[in-house]
């Protein structure tokens, strides 16, 4: 038996019953959100200089005595007597986590003394997160954990006299540290260079360390890439500049002397100085004093003080000499010289030192001073009895 059609009514009904539901699909079909795209961050390059910048943040191990010579003024790589490890630390490494190391080279100061070569080196990084300074109460250098990324390097050919050298890039090596779970921008990043196995003995150079003069310390230079911006430092106000007063020619500038303590090291630049005197006339009356002259204060607690002065300038070329005075005029000084000067059983009081250019001459010097007291009658305590 056949069915009969639906009547047209009901037909009609079924269609406005549906009719809402088709509006609303469509609604929803044009108001859905578009898809967005995911976007890839441009990685961005940034490079960073660092240099050494403490006596124990460089060091060299002789590995015969096991001396740790973290205040000798060189570092010495390769084998004389016996194999040296030398250490080289950065503070405040600011490389972000899970950056990509690019270029990473060190850089020494060729001290102009070689023996033999070539020079067979290589060079780690310490296997640690921040490395620790080379204090004496540290492990050595030498008796710490090193990375498994090395460099080998033979020196065949001597530096230029007197020059920064730079090692081969040593990329590898810095980003097995800053790969480390544990590595955080600011840490402390130490390379350890070493004698090659192969070194054969009184094959080796030496370098400045930071003892010779910061100006000298070792240097590491790193570019780097990464996906999230470097923050950058928040401007500081310029203070109001201090009024000094007017040079006076023939005169030592001593209201502008900076305090130079007893038994201290100072880096100091002439350049930044005015030239007020020409000739120190109670003390080195026909030398041509007519650089300009950086001048310091020193203060001497007690009587019967040995003073002793040196200066070293880091541009040998350039003639610096020190005189000792214990007032602002010329007829003032008690003692002038070439480098080292030694002056015994000063007085109590204040004392001034120039550091003067000899001939027009004028640059950057390291100034170290020592201090010795005499004292007359040894100290005691009187012996208590019952």
């Amino acid at each position: 038996m056949k069915r009969s059609p639906l009547p047209t009514l009901a037909i009609l009904f079924i269609i406005l019953l549906t009719l809402p539901s088709l509006a609303a699909w469509a609604e929803g079909g044009r108001n859905a959100p578009a898809l967005t795209p995911t976007v890839t961050a441009t990685p961005i390059t940034n490079a960073i200089s660092l240099q050494v910048k403490a006596s124990e943040d460089d060091t060299s191990v002789r590995l015969l005595t096991k001396e740790n010579l973290n205040t000798w003024v060189y570092i010495r790589n390769g084998t004389s007597e016996t194999a040296y490890v030398n250490g080289v630390r950065f503070q405040n490494v600011q490389i972000p986590p899970g950056s990509r190391i690019l270029e990473a080279r060190l850089s020494l100061f060729y001290s102009g003394w070689h023996r033999n070569l070539p020079v067979k080196l290589v060079i780690q990084a310490e296997a640690t997160d921040s490395a620790r300074s080379y204090a004496n109460d540290y492990p050595l250098v030498s008796e710490r954990a090193l990375t498994a990324s090395q460099l080998a390097w033979s020196i065949s050919e001597a530096p230029a006299e007197a020059s920064w050298f730079e090692f081969p890039d040593i990329a590898a090596v810095v980003q097995e540290v800053t790969d480390r779970p544990g590595w955080q921008s600011g840490n402390a990043l130490s390379l350890v260079i070493q004698s090659d196995e192969s070194n054969p003995l009184n094959y080796y150079f030496d370098a400045r360390s930071y003892d010779f003069g910061s100006a000298f310390a070792p240097k590491l230079e790193i570019v780097y890439e990464t996906n999230e911006p470097v923050p950058t430092s928040t401007p500081t106000a310029t203070p109001t500049p201090t009024i000094t007063p007017t040079p006076e020619p023939g005169r030592l500038a001593i209201e502008q002397a900076l305090t130079l303590p007893c038994n201290a090291r100072y880096e100091g630049d002439t350049q930044t100085w005015d030239n007020n005197v020409s000739t120190y006339t109670a003390c080195r009356p026909v030398w041509p004093e007519t650089g300009p002259e950086a001048v310091y204060r020193l203060d001497v607690p007690f009587d019967n003080t040995d003073i002793h002065l040196q200066i070293f300038p880091h541009n040998p070329a350039q003639d610096l000499d020190i005189f000792l005075l214990t007032g602002a005029y010329p007829e003032n000084c008690l003692r002038g010289a070439d480098a080292s000067l030694l002056q015994r059983h000063l007085d109590a009081g204040t004392y001034y030192v120039a550091v003067d250019g000899y001939n027009g001459a004028a640059g950057a010097f390291t100034l170290v001073s020592n201090c010795t007291v005499n004292f007359e009658n040894d100290l005691y305590l009187p012996m208590m009895t019952r």
